[in-house]
């Protein structure tokens, strides 16, 4: 179980990719791993992270990925251009709005990320501990 941290913090998901190379018309966050969505892997992290808001950035028309968001809590946002990582998080600002807290961005394939690793992360940061030691 992880500590509930002081300050707020937001997830963003980065979800918008394609999936070109695996040549499938499912979006890439659907595939399994595991018996499940790589998305809903992701997004079981935020929830143990106890994110006070999550946000998925889709891309056009991945109607089915905003759907898998909303059944996990998550606001889906869309990214109506893919012009990179940067614009992607700007998808999301309009519906982070006024949070005042950490954001932490996340991508879809970080489906075996560790939620102890990443909240020992984020206490680092809100203490002002370097990072270059590592974790």
């Amino acid at each position: 179980m992880i500590e509930r941290m002081n300050i707020p913090l937001a997830v963003i998901v980065l979800a918008a990719g394609q999936g070109t190379r695996m040549k499938s018309s499912l979006p890439k966050v659907l595939h399994p791993i595991g018996g499940r969505p790589m998305l809903a892997h992701v997004l079981a992290v935020a929830k143990e992270l106890k994110a006070a808001r999550m946000v998925v950035v889709t891309a056009p028309g991945a109607d089915a990925v905003a759907k898998l968001a909303d059944l996990s809590g998550a606001d889906a946002v869309v990214q109506d251009r893919q012009l990179g990582t940067g614009h992607a998080v700007l998808a999301a600002e309009k519906v982070l709005s006024g949070f005042d807290g950490n954001i932490l961005v996340l991508f879809r394939r970080c489906a075996a990320s560790d939620a102890a690793t990443l909240a020992r992360l984020i206490g680092r940061l809100a203490s002002g501990c370097d990072l270059g030691g590592g974790l």
